[in-house]
């Protein structure tokens, strides 16, 4: 062996063997020079362990049906339903303006749903859930059908009061329909005869209510200042002389009528007219096809004691939307906000 090393003294080989962890590492070093060494290894892994697991899903879980009401709880519902849906529906018919008209539809709708809501919540005895889930339905056509018919025409002032309103609302086939079902759930359990209602008018026909031709609403007896009128607008109208936003003197013209009316106090207005069908002699205002306009000249109206103002309008139909500068322009729309009280 001693030759062995002598014959090659470049060459010195060694092979160490380890086990280190489970891993086989064979080393080999080379003496390649008297100073220089290098190192190499060839690593063996050992077979790797594959470890899996699995993760258990719960299936999801299921809120269970309230208990059905006995029949003095339902009627308890019912009543507070009814509770919260007839103030809206009166506070409706009370509107005397589309603004407000536009506000009690929408709170109406509001009432509706919350209805709706508390219906389904809601599990009802045995003997009435066939005559509830009819309520129900009826409820939410309501609010998709029939409402709409009387917010819509507000925004053009096609309805602007509540009778009016209250007319078309009582007319609607959902209203109708929610009229049979409360009628349904009154006899769906001949021991207990549930009450809810009715919480809309049975149907009323449209209103057009008016007063006469030439009638002083407001003012008269104030001096011999007269004032004439015709009116060519195509719907009846109460023209009124105003100081600032204060009403002074009003007179009703009929539709394609003329009238003359004295009475008129000293002193410089401006005229407005207001004009649609069904007058409310209670809010001063028509309630279906509503329309207000102003005239651009001052009246200025003076009684001297021999001599007197006659002040003569044309009263026009008036679109909404025109300017002042339009084809009659002594004669412009205003906001139905703006008009004299």
């Amino acid at each position: 062996m001693l030759d062995l090393l002598k014959t090659r003294p470049r060459l010195v080989a060694a092979i160490i063997v380890a086990v280190v962890f489970g891993t086989v590492a064979v080393l080999s070093l080379t003496n390649r020079s008297d100073d220089e060494t290098v190192a190499s290894s060839a690593p063996t892994s050992s077979p790797a362990t594959t470890t899996s697991s699995q993760v258990s899903v719960s299936p999801p879980s299921s809120t269970a049906n309230p208990a059905p009401l006995d029949p003095a709880g339902y009627q308890t519902l019912l009543t507070d339903i009814g509770a919260s849906i007839t103030p809206a529906v009166q506070r409706l018919g009370q509107a005397t303006t589309a603004a407000a008209l536009r506000d009690a539809g929408t709170a109406l709708n509001d009432a509706l749903d919350q209805a709706a809501r508390q219906l389904d919540a809601a599990t009802p005895p045995d003997a009435v859930r066939a005559a509830n889930r009819d309520l129900l339905t009826d409820l939410n056509a309501v609010g998709a059908s029939a409402l709409p018919e009387v917010i819509a025409p507000t925004f053009d002032n096609k309805l602007c009061g509540g009778l009016s309103a209250m007319s078309v609302l009582s007319r609607n086939q959902a209203v109708a329909g929610l009229r049979d079902s409360l009628a349904k759930l009154a006899t769906a359990d001949p021991a207990h005869p549930y009450r809810l209602g009715p919480l809309f008018p049975d149907p009323q026909p449209e209103p057009n209510r008016g007063l006469a031709n030439e009638t002083v609403i407001t003012g008269a007896g104030g001096g011999k200042n007269a004032i004439f009128v015709k009116n060519i607008s195509g719907t009846d109208q109460a023209v009124t002389l105003a100081d600032g936003r204060r009403s002074v003197f009003t007179v009703y013209v009929k539709a394609g009528a003329t009238a003359s009316a004295s009475g008129i106090a000293d002193g410089t207005y401006t005229a407005y007219s207001t004009g649609g069908f069904d007058w409310d002699a209670a809010a001063g205002r028509f309630t279906r096809d509503c329309s207000f306009s102003k005239f651009g000249v001052p009246a200025a109206m003076k009684d001297n004691g021999y001599t007197h103002t006659n002040l003569e309008l044309t009263v026009r139909k008036i679109d909404p939307a025109a300017l002042p500068s339009g084809l009659f322009p002594e004669q412009s729309a205003v906001e139905p906000a703006d008009y004299p009280r």
